[in-house]
Parts: C-alpha cells; structure tokens; sequence
C-alpha cells in the first residue's frame, strides 16, 4: 500500500513538474526548427522562461465574463487536469506501477476522452460565441476521432489478449515491438491521439485565425495556464502509451538484471514522441474544420476496421 502511495506521489510529481520544462523545450525547438533563437533573455538561452511565465500567470487578474456559467466557468480548467492525471496514475513506467489495473489501457482511452469536456465546457460556460465555436469544433472532433482510435486499439488487445500494460510488455518481450505486428494500428492511433488532445495540425478548438483564442477567450491567470498544464500531462500520458502499446514499453537489455534501467528506456521512448509534437506543430499547418472530418470518417475509420481483421488473423497464427 504504501509503495503504491508513493510510486502515485512519484508519477503525479512527475508529470506536473515536468510541464514548465516540456514548454521551454518545446519553444527552443520550434526556435530552431524555424531558423530563430526562441526565448533568450530570462536566464542563459532563456532557461528560466517558464518561471517567469509562471510569475507572470500567477499575479495576473482572473476574470470571469459577465454573464457567463461561473460555475463551469471555474470548473473547466481544474476538470481537463484532473482527467489527465487520472489517466497518468495507472500508467506504469518501468517497475514503477502506482495503481495496477487491468484494464489500464481501458482507463487511459476513458480518461483521455473525458479530457475534452474540459474544452467543451469552457466554450458553453465563457458566454462567448467564438469560444462557444470551439467547444461546437471540439464536440466534432471527439465523435470524429474516438471510432478509429477505438479500432486501433482494439487491434492491439485482440493480437495481445489483454489491456492490462503489463501483459502487453510481456507479449512485446516474448514476440517482438508492437509496430511490427501492427504498423497500421500504430499510425491511426498517433495521429487519433494528436487530434484528441488537440495539437496541431489538430488545434481546431483554438484557432486564432477564426476564433480569436477559441475555447480559452475568456480565460485569463492560472485558469488559463490550466488548460495547457492538461495538454501536456497528456501529451507525456500519451507518449508513454504509445511506446507501451508499440515499442516495448520499458524492455531493454540488462533490465532483468538493473529494474532502473527500464524507467530510463520507457522515458527515452516516451521522450521521442513527445519531440514528435513539437517537430509536428513546427511542420504542418492547421487543417481546416471541413478537412478534418472527412480524413478521419472516410479514412481513418475504414482503415482502422480492416486492420481489426488483419490483427485477429495475426493472432491466430501467432496463438
């Protein structure tokens, strides 16, 4: 019991902690990526940036619209961190396994898709017609993006037999990554899970060309850095579910004999898919609202189906 508490205290620390660093990085790699310098001058190479932001978020007026839902108002930011780190508590990185579950994967998708009521909240409670749009847009992609997301992941627990994260490491350790088997699965997965936390080229919610600042207008101090303290727990969740499913979590030579090890693997992998975000954001223009929905009912989703198909022949084979 108390080796759980204490693993949940690790990993809940971990992932708020890791946030301010995640945004510096993630501006100096879209500095660099873009031929600029990115944050320079608070601290060497701007290293303390996200301090003085914080600083900045904290002493800043917090307004609430006339006329708005002050109760969802102030519930929505404080809901989509929630959900993230509900998700992040039964995600198990290397031997460090604060809540075992095993339908952790199941949990994770649930708690993931929860996340965007926050969103959806925030644009019906703000009063606002441009932050109303957004939740509209964020409703869309959230019966756009969850049926191929389903599909894919289905596809995995029908070649692995199970939703537990454990299980799906030891299949990986016995038979070979994931992405092997299901290379399909992997891509409509990543790209389902980038539209469902909202990052670009998927950004739809908060596009600033049609929608002044969308879901978030109205929102101004800590509220407002609460929306993106939820982004990016769920972009270190999903990172992590992603090497779990696809790239053998936190195997690794020599984790039999140094259990450390694999907390360094899993983070390294996890790492990756997290600078795949940025390097994404820095690459590809948002897509339209009217390009979105096609590319994910009239591709994703048919795709994904036949690959369930394709993963339960691999799984006869395999049994």
């Amino acid at each position: 019991m108390i080796d759980n508490l204490l693993s949940l205290l690790f990993i809940v620390g971990l992932m708020l902690v890791a946030v301010p660093p995640i945004t510096y990085l993630e501006r100096k790699v879209l500095g660099h990526m873009q031929q600029r310098p990115g944050p320079m001058v608070v601290g060497f190479h701007g290293i303390l940036q996200p301090l003085a932001d914080a600083i900045k978020l904290i002493f800043k007026e917090d307004i609430i619209p006339k006329g708005s839902d002050k109760f969802l108002f102030i519930l929505a930011p404080s809901f989509g961190v929630f959900a993230a780190l509900l998700a992040a508590s039964v995600v198990p990185i290397g031997f460090i396994h604060a809540v075992e579950m095993k339908s952790a994967l199941f949990f994770v998708m649930a708690m993931s898709s929860i996340s965007i009521y926050a969103l959806i909240l925030a644009g019906y409670a703000s009063n606002d017609k441009y932050s109303f749009l957004a939740g509209m847009r964020a409703a869309a992609q959230v019966l756009g993006f969850e049926l191929p997301m389903g599909f894919a992941i289905m596809a995995v627990v029908i070649l692995m037999g199970s939703f537990d994260f454990t299980e799906i490491v030891k299949w990986q350790q016995e038979h070979g990554w994931g992405i092997l088997y299901q290379p399909v699965a992997f891509v409509i997965f990543l790209i389902m899970m980038i539209a469902e936390i909202g990052r670009p080229p998927f950004d739809l919610p908060e596009g600033e060309s049609e929608l002044v600042g969308g879901f978030h207008t109205e929102y101004s101090g800590m509220r407002f850095a609460s929306f993106f303290f939820g982004e990016y727990i769920n972009i270190i969740v999903i990172s992590l579910v992603v090497t779990l499913l696809f790239f053998g979590g936190w195997s690794g030579p020599f984790v039999d004999k140094f259990p450390v090890l694999g907390v360094v693997y899993h983070l390294l992998k996890a790492g990756f898919f997290v600078f795949l975000t940025f390097w994404l954001r820095a690459t590809f223009p948002r897509y339209r609202f009217d390009q979105m929905l096609p590319i994910m009912w009239k591709t994703m989703l048919p795709l994904a189906i036949v690959n369930v198909f394709i993963a339960a022949l691999e799984g006869f084979f395999l049994s």
